[in-house]
């Protein structure tokens, strides 16, 4: 049997003396049913020993009308932001003190770490490539490693998690990698791709003509699954998942050098700046 390959998840991730930080952009669609999946993943991961995570959770967008059903909110949360919705609920209901930033990300944002040294988490859930590309610029000016960037269109989508360039993440044994290809390493010409699927409805009605009502609770699950791996079993053997609901397929993506230059990109391990 050929051994699988493998990524390696550093201790400051799997057995860490303090919370991880973790950075969710975009809370709508399938940013909402991220934040409530990682609330359940971080009281299971209390329960075991571990002490979870801080979450926070940057989204300048307001509740519409067209978010109700679609989106974890209610018609009483109309006109009020995202984020802090969202935050407060999952703060009330378990005991958290998350933190919410009702603004849009910009180059000068800076997260309160709380005098945590390890550079935190992101996870993307946004609208617009133009929105991932300045997200990719502002987070390697805020040191993170780690990139899970969720994106869909009306009936398929994508789960790719990345690390950031210029980082290798230091393996301890053979058949591994010490990086993983982001979601513009694969798609290096997303920029140019035709944005019609995405972006703001006005309406509920128009909001389901462009966007299946569970895509976005199937991407939510995959990459709510990919990081329990992270957490749990300390390695991941595929750095993401394509989904498609019609006709109904689930496709993992190896963690395999091979595969990555049949997509163009190519892998070369780092030997510098590598993350303990």
């Amino acid at each position: 049997m050929v051994q699988k390959i493998r990524h390696v998840i550093p201790s400051w991730i799997t057995a860490p003396s303090q919370p991880v930080q973790i950075v969710l952009i975009g809370s709508g669609g399938t940013g909402s049913q991220v934040l409530t999946g990682l609330a359940r993943m971080h009281y299971s991961l209390r329960k075991l020993g571990h002490p979870g995570f801080v979450l926070h959770v940057i989204d300048g967008d307001k509740v519409s009308e067209a978010n109700i059903g679609r989106q974890i909110f209610s018609p009483s949360d109309i006109g009020k932001n995202k984020a802090e919705v969202l935050v407060t609920r999952v703060n009330t209901f378990f005991g958290l003190s998350w933190i919410a930033y009702p603004v849009m990300v910009s180059k000068e944002m800076k997260i309160d770490r709380n005098g945590h040294g390890y550079p935190p988490i992101i996870l993307t859930a946004v609208d617009t490539v133009k929105g991932r590309i300045e997200i990719s610029t502002w987070s390697r000016r805020t040191d993170m490693l780690y990139w899970l960037d969720f994106g869909n269109k009306t009936s398929s989508g994508q789960v790719i998690l990345g690390t950031l360039p210029g980082y290798g993440i230091k393996q301890p044994y053979k058949h591994t990698v010490d990086r993983l290809p982001t979601v513009l390493d694969l798609y290096p010409d997303m920029g140019n791709l035709d944005e019609k699927d995405q972006g703001p409805s006005c309406s509920m009605e128009e909001a389901l003509q462009r966007q299946d009502l569970f895509i976005n609770q199937w991407l939510a699950t995959a990459g709510l699954e990919q990081l329990w791996k992270c957490f749990r079993r300390g390695y991941i053997t595929e750095s993401g998942a394509f989904i498609n609901l019609n006709p109904l397929t689930v496709r993992a993506l190896p963690i395999d050098p091979e595969t990555w230059s049949r997509m163009g990109w190519e892998y070369k391990k780092k030997t510098r700046k590598k993350a303990a």
